[in-house]
Protein backbone atom coordinates (compact mmCIF):
# COMPACT_ATOMS: atom_id res chain seq x y z
CA UNK A 1 0.00 0.00 0.00
CA UNK A 2 2.90 2.34 0.79
CA UNK A 3 4.41 1.63 -2.68
CA UNK A 4 1.11 2.47 -4.35
CA UNK A 5 0.77 5.68 -2.32
CA UNK A 6 4.34 6.79 -3.19
CA UNK A 7 3.83 5.97 -6.88
CA UNK A 8 0.45 7.68 -6.85
CA UNK A 9 1.91 10.84 -5.32
CA UNK A 10 4.77 10.95 -7.81
CA UNK A 11 2.35 10.29 -10.65
CA UNK A 12 0.06 13.06 -9.42
CA UNK A 13 2.98 15.50 -9.04
CA UNK A 14 4.20 14.50 -12.52
CA UNK A 15 0.78 15.27 -14.00
CA UNK A 16 0.76 18.71 -12.32
CA UNK A 17 4.25 19.51 -13.68
CA UNK A 18 3.21 18.31 -17.16
CA UNK A 19 0.07 20.47 -17.00
CA UNK A 20 2.14 23.55 -16.03
CA UNK A 21 4.59 22.95 -18.91
CA UNK A 22 1.77 22.56 -21.45
CA UNK A 23 0.06 25.71 -20.15
CA UNK A 24 3.29 27.71 -20.42
CA UNK A 25 3.99 26.51 -23.96
CA UNK A 26 0.44 27.11 -25.23
CA UNK A 27 0.25 30.61 -23.77
CA UNK A 28 3.33 31.50 -25.81
CA UNK A 29 4.60 34.02 -23.29
CA UNK A 30 1.68 36.45 -23.56
CA UNK A 31 2.96 38.33 -20.53
CA UNK A 32 5.62 40.02 -22.70
CA UNK A 33 3.47 42.17 -25.02
CA UNK A 34 6.38 44.15 -26.49
CA UNK A 35 7.77 41.06 -28.24
CA UNK A 36 4.47 40.64 -30.13
CA UNK A 37 4.39 44.15 -31.60
CA UNK A 38 7.17 43.67 -34.18
CA UNK A 39 5.64 40.36 -35.23
CA UNK A 40 2.29 42.07 -35.88
CA UNK A 41 3.96 44.78 -37.95
CA UNK A 42 5.75 42.17 -40.06
CA UNK A 43 2.50 40.31 -40.65
CA UNK A 44 0.71 43.52 -41.62
CA UNK A 45 3.48 44.32 -44.10
CA UNK A 46 3.24 40.81 -45.57
CA UNK A 47 -0.52 41.17 -45.88
CA UNK A 48 -0.07 44.43 -47.79
CA UNK A 49 2.33 42.74 -50.21
CA UNK A 50 0.35 39.47 -50.42
CA UNK A 51 -2.59 40.47 -52.65
CA UNK A 52 -1.23 40.20 -56.18
CA UNK A 53 -3.21 41.86 -58.91
CA UNK A 54 -4.52 39.36 -61.40
CA UNK A 55 -3.36 40.24 -64.90
CA UNK A 56 -6.28 41.05 -67.17
CA UNK A 57 -6.08 39.46 -70.61
CA UNK A 58 -8.30 40.34 -73.54
CA UNK A 59 -8.99 39.42 -77.14
CA UNK A 60 -5.72 39.31 -79.11
CA UNK A 61 -3.47 38.76 -76.06
CA UNK A 62 -1.17 35.73 -75.90
CA UNK A 63 -1.94 33.96 -72.62
CA UNK A 64 0.57 31.42 -71.31
CA UNK A 65 -0.83 28.60 -69.17
CA UNK A 66 1.73 25.93 -68.36
CA UNK A 67 3.29 24.86 -71.66
CA UNK A 68 0.39 26.17 -73.74
CA UNK A 69 -0.13 29.62 -75.26
CA UNK A 70 -3.70 30.67 -75.99
CA UNK A 71 -4.93 33.55 -78.14
CA UNK A 72 -8.58 34.45 -78.65
CA UNK A 73 -8.68 36.26 -81.96
CA UNK A 74 -12.39 37.01 -82.27
CA UNK A 75 -15.80 36.54 -80.61
CA UNK A 76 -19.00 36.31 -82.66
CA UNK A 77 -22.60 35.35 -82.04
CA UNK A 78 -24.52 33.08 -84.40
CA UNK A 79 -27.76 31.12 -84.69
CA UNK A 80 -26.08 28.33 -86.64
CA UNK A 81 -22.59 27.14 -87.57
CA UNK A 82 -21.11 24.79 -90.14
CA UNK A 83 -21.58 24.20 -93.85
CA UNK A 84 -24.76 25.45 -95.48
CA UNK A 85 -25.83 21.90 -96.40
CA UNK A 86 -26.00 20.55 -92.83
CA UNK A 87 -25.60 23.40 -90.35
CA UNK A 88 -25.68 22.92 -86.59
CA UNK A 89 -28.43 25.09 -85.08
CA UNK A 90 -28.26 26.64 -81.62
CA UNK A 91 -30.90 25.86 -79.04
CA UNK A 92 -30.22 29.35 -77.66
CA UNK A 93 -27.46 31.38 -79.27
CA UNK A 94 -23.94 30.34 -80.23
CA UNK A 95 -20.91 32.18 -78.93
CA UNK A 96 -18.22 31.40 -81.50
CA UNK A 97 -14.60 32.00 -80.53
CA UNK A 98 -11.81 32.06 -83.09
CA UNK A 99 -8.86 30.70 -81.09
CA UNK A 100 -5.32 29.46 -81.42
CA UNK A 101 -3.36 27.17 -79.14
CA UNK A 102 0.42 26.75 -79.34
CA UNK A 103 2.30 23.94 -77.62
CA UNK A 104 5.55 25.30 -76.13
CA UNK A 105 6.28 22.07 -74.20
CA UNK A 106 8.49 19.09 -74.99
CA UNK A 107 5.71 16.57 -75.60
CA UNK A 108 2.56 16.40 -77.71
CA UNK A 109 -0.69 17.61 -76.14
CA UNK A 110 -4.15 16.30 -76.98
CA UNK A 111 -6.16 19.52 -77.28
CA UNK A 112 -9.89 19.53 -76.83
CA UNK A 113 -12.73 22.04 -76.71
CA UNK A 114 -13.01 21.21 -73.00
CA UNK A 115 -9.80 23.27 -72.47
CA UNK A 116 -12.10 26.32 -72.90
CA UNK A 117 -14.86 27.30 -70.46
CA UNK A 118 -17.12 30.32 -70.84
CA UNK A 119 -17.76 32.10 -67.53
CA UNK A 120 -20.18 34.76 -66.39
CA UNK A 121 -19.82 35.52 -62.70
CA UNK A 122 -19.97 32.18 -60.89
CA UNK A 123 -21.67 30.39 -63.81
CA UNK A 124 -19.57 28.12 -66.04
CA UNK A 125 -20.60 27.08 -69.57
CA UNK A 126 -19.03 24.10 -71.36
CA UNK A 127 -18.12 24.11 -75.04
CA UNK A 128 -20.47 22.34 -77.47
CA UNK A 129 -18.27 19.67 -79.10
CA UNK A 130 -20.63 18.90 -82.00
CA UNK A 131 -21.08 22.60 -82.82
CA UNK A 132 -17.32 23.18 -82.55
CA UNK A 133 -16.64 20.38 -85.05
CA UNK A 134 -19.34 21.72 -87.39
CA UNK A 135 -18.02 25.29 -87.12
CA UNK A 136 -14.61 24.06 -88.31
CA UNK A 137 -16.08 22.18 -91.27
CA UNK A 138 -15.77 23.73 -94.71
CA UNK A 139 -18.38 23.64 -97.47
CA UNK A 140 -16.48 20.72 -99.02
CA UNK A 141 -16.95 18.67 -95.83
CA UNK A 142 -13.30 18.87 -94.72
CA UNK A 143 -12.75 19.45 -91.00
CA UNK A 144 -9.64 21.30 -89.93
CA UNK A 145 -8.59 21.92 -86.33
CA UNK A 146 -11.79 20.72 -84.73
CA UNK A 147 -10.42 20.91 -81.16
CA UNK A 148 -11.82 17.42 -80.63
CA UNK A 149 -8.98 15.30 -79.22
CA UNK A 150 -6.57 16.97 -81.63
CA UNK A 151 -2.89 16.13 -81.25
CA UNK A 152 -0.67 19.24 -81.08
CA UNK A 153 3.05 18.50 -81.25
CA UNK A 154 5.75 20.63 -79.57
CA UNK A 155 6.26 24.01 -81.28
CA UNK A 156 3.06 23.42 -83.31
CA UNK A 157 -0.12 25.46 -83.33
CA UNK A 158 -3.80 24.61 -83.74
CA UNK A 159 -6.26 27.29 -84.76
CA UNK A 160 -9.99 27.11 -85.22
CA UNK A 161 -13.37 27.75 -83.64
CA UNK A 162 -14.73 26.77 -80.23
CA UNK A 163 -18.50 27.12 -79.85
CA UNK A 164 -20.74 27.52 -76.81
CA UNK A 165 -24.54 27.12 -76.95
CA UNK A 166 -25.97 29.53 -74.36
CA UNK A 167 -29.09 31.61 -73.71
CA UNK A 168 -29.29 34.73 -75.90
CA UNK A 169 -28.90 37.10 -72.91
CA UNK A 170 -25.69 35.25 -71.93
CA UNK A 171 -24.29 35.48 -75.46
CA UNK A 172 -24.90 39.24 -75.50
CA UNK A 173 -23.56 39.88 -71.96
CA UNK A 174 -20.64 42.28 -71.60
CA UNK A 175 -19.06 40.48 -68.63
CA UNK A 176 -18.17 37.19 -70.33
CA UNK A 177 -14.77 35.60 -69.75
CA UNK A 178 -13.10 32.52 -71.10
CA UNK A 179 -11.13 30.27 -68.79
CA UNK A 180 -8.28 28.43 -70.51
CA UNK A 181 -6.38 25.62 -68.83
CA UNK A 182 -3.36 23.34 -69.05
CA UNK A 183 -5.28 20.21 -69.93
CA UNK A 184 -8.33 18.10 -69.25
CA UNK A 185 -7.89 18.42 -65.48
CA UNK A 186 -7.07 22.15 -65.61
CA UNK A 187 -4.44 22.28 -62.87
CA UNK A 188 -3.42 25.75 -64.10
CA UNK A 189 -5.90 28.29 -65.48
CA UNK A 190 -6.09 31.88 -66.74
CA UNK A 191 -9.06 34.07 -67.70
CA UNK A 192 -9.54 36.15 -70.83
CA UNK A 193 -12.22 38.86 -71.00
CA UNK A 194 -14.36 38.97 -74.13
CA UNK A 195 -14.96 42.73 -74.42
Amino acid sequence: MKKFFKLGCFGFIGLIVLFIIISAVSSGGDSDTTSNEPKEEVTKEKKKDAPKKEKIYGIGDVVKVGDLEYTIKEKKEADQVGPSVLPEKASGKFVVLEVSLKNKGNEAVTADASFFKLKRGEKVYEADSAASISANQGEDGQIENSFFLQEVNPDSEAAGKVVFDVAPEVAEASDLKVQVQTGVFGTETESITLK
